[in-house]
This record gives C-alpha cells, structure tokens and sequence, in this order.
C-alpha cells in the first residue's frame, strides 16, 4: 500500500517554549523512518483502529502477539507478520493495556458499547480465555483510555473519559471472584486519552489531548500533578497516545503520538527532556502513518527485531480499512550522538 509519495528530509529544528514548564528545549533532532510490517486492516471501516499492546512470549519471542482494538468491533489479535490470528466481537473497545501476573496474561480494555472497564485474560497462544471483570463505570461519561499500574504492593487501573476525569481503581486478581475498587478520582480542563505507567519509578504519565503531557505519583495521592510537557508551536495538539521504552540501567523514553504534528515525540523517561521527534514515511512497500491514535513499544528481542519495536495505529491506510505499522526500533534510535 502507498500514500501519495512524500519528500524525505532529515534537518534540525529548534523548540521555544517561553513559560518555566517545561524549560527552553533547545534543538531537538528530527528525522523519518518506514515501517517493516504492516497489519492487516480492521474489520470496520472509517475511524475504528486505535490501541493496541504486546502479549510478549519471553519463552519463544518471535511468537510475541500483537492484541488491537477495532473500536467499532472489538479486539483483533496479530502475530508479528501482521496477520489476523483472532477476532472477539466484544463491544466497541477503545484502548487496551496489558500486564502478566504470575504466569497469566490479563488485557483490560474500555468499553464503550457498555461504558464497562473490562479485563480478559488471554492465554500465550492469544486467544481470549475469559472475561474477568466487566464493570459499569456510571461516575465516567463514556470510557476512553485506560493502562494498568503493576506495582509491586498493588495494581490498579487508571481510566480517563472524554470529559477530562480520569479515576485509579484498584484490582484484585488473585481471587476466585476478581474485583476493582475506585480509589481516587483526578479532574483535567480537557481530553485525556493516551496514559502509560512506568512501575519502576512509581510514576504514572497522561496526555492531556490540548495541553501535553502531565505526571501523577500513583502511590501518593497527596502529590500534586505536575506539566512535564506542553504544547508549542512545533508539537501541536492533539497529543494522544503515550508508550513506555524501558531500557537496561533504568534507561528509555516516553514515547507520544503527536497527532497536530504527525509524528512521535521521544522525552527521556527520567529527566522529561526532549530527545527526538520522528515520523513514519512511505516506503516502496508500505505507506506511512499519519495522526495516530494509539501506539505502543516493545524492548522484546525477535529475529525481525533484535532490539524491539514501536507500533503505531494508521489513520489513512491508502483507501483500505485503517491499520497498525511496525518499525525496528533500532531505525528509530540509530543516531545515539543526538539522543546523548
């Protein structure tokens, strides 16, 4: 598949932000890659791709599974070659998140065909073994983003609706009847979709869609919020979806689907400093990306992608039924002088 050819160009720019949060970004690098992989395109036409995450196979890595959700369907389940292995006509899911729990995969998806927060567990080979819990969510006016928080006391659940309310509930799993409790509630002036957790530093990220991106303490619900990242005259609303790239030494990004500037955004994931912007571009074979929704990262090493991959929903898929694309990661992060 192929969009209309575009122009390629690596070249530097500067970032100005002019407000104490964040701080001046100085130069910040640019650059275009292509995808490797491209998924087969979901069931239902128009907007209905959107997120996804990686049911990640550390037995057998190339046996990784990509688990999407068609927001106008249900979930689809990929293998690394982009191929359609399963399909779960469950509601109109949104956004999926996915953690494993002593040996069992557990995905929890909004679902706004019930206003439910669900959780499926999923078995290696990705089918879906059951559903765990289906909760009607009255308190949040149509259910939208959602990640898990693996802690290693406890996990909990955040959830955002399209008022701008974003709750944290705490799950229990590792009970006959599994159950989740509303723990606490947070109020942004606007759209939150994309969330994204990172356990290791008890720290969880938002996007505010018109604004940026914020913090919160997971643990302390006494710790204000705090901008880490705003919007300028180069990353332009909306920002949407949010990934995690957890590297060795407590190293990696936070990674933002950028849809006002069509790219992706990489921040240090532990000083919040810019580091890269990039944009997926036409190949001969497969077509870019353009204002994504969801996207995702994986650090799993396969024989495709030695050192992992980004994944990322495609909102015009040349004509056809809107899809996922995936690139090498070591395309994205080949230039390490820049990112030092």
């Amino acid at each position: 598949m192929r969009k209309k050819i575009i122009s390629v160009a690596i070249f530097f720019f500067s970032v100005v932000v002019f407000s104490q949060e964040p701080k001046n970004l100085g130069s910040l690098f640019y650059k275009e890659v292509t995808a490797d992989i491209e998924t087969e395109p979901v069931f239902v036409a128009d907007d209905a791709a959107d997120d996804m995450c990686v049911l990640e196979n550390k037995t057998d890595p190339d046996k990784s599974l990509i688990i999407s959700s068609d927001k106008k369907y249900g979930i689809i389940v990929y293998n690394l070659d982009g191929k359609k292995l399963y399909d779960y006509p469950v509601g109109r899911v949104n956004n999926v998140d996915i953690i494993e729990s002593k040996g069992r995969f557990y995905v929890a998806g909004t679902n706004r065909t019930k206003n439910n927060i669900e959780i499926y567990e999923f078995g290696i080979d990705g089918q879906l073994q059951s559903t765990l819990i289906s909760e009607n969510v009255q308190s949040l006016k149509d259910v939208y983003g959602i990640t898990f928080y693996n802690g290693n006391q406890e996990k909990y659940l955040f959830v955002s609706d399209k008022k701008g309310n974003v709750e944290q509930w705490r799950i229990e799993l590792d009970r006959p009847d599994p159950k989740i409790y509303l723990t606490r509630k947070l109020r942004f002036s606007s759209l939150v979709e994309g969330i994204v957790s990172d356990e290791k530093n008890n720290v969880v990220f938002i996007g505010q869609e018109k604004k940026g991106i914020w913090k919160i303490d997971p643990i302390n619900p006494y710790v204000d919020k705090k901008l880490i990242y705003k919007k300028n005259k180069f990353m332009r609303p909306d920002f949407e979806g949010l990934a995690l790239r957890e590297d060795e030494n407590n190293n990696g990004y936070i990674v933002a689907s950028v849809q006002g500037s069509n790219g992706y955004l990489l921040l240090d994931r532990l000083d919040y400093t810019p580091k890269l912007f990039f944009r997926v571009v036409d190949s001969a074979e497969i077509d870019g990306t353009t204002e994504t929704d969801g996207i995702e990262v994986s650090n799993i090493k396969t024989k495709k992608f030695p050192n992992g991959f980004f994944i990322a929903q495609d909102d015009d898929n040349d004509g056809l039924n809107q899809n996922f694309k995936l690139v090498d990661w070591n395309k994205i992060i080949n230039w390490k002088i820049f990112l030092q």
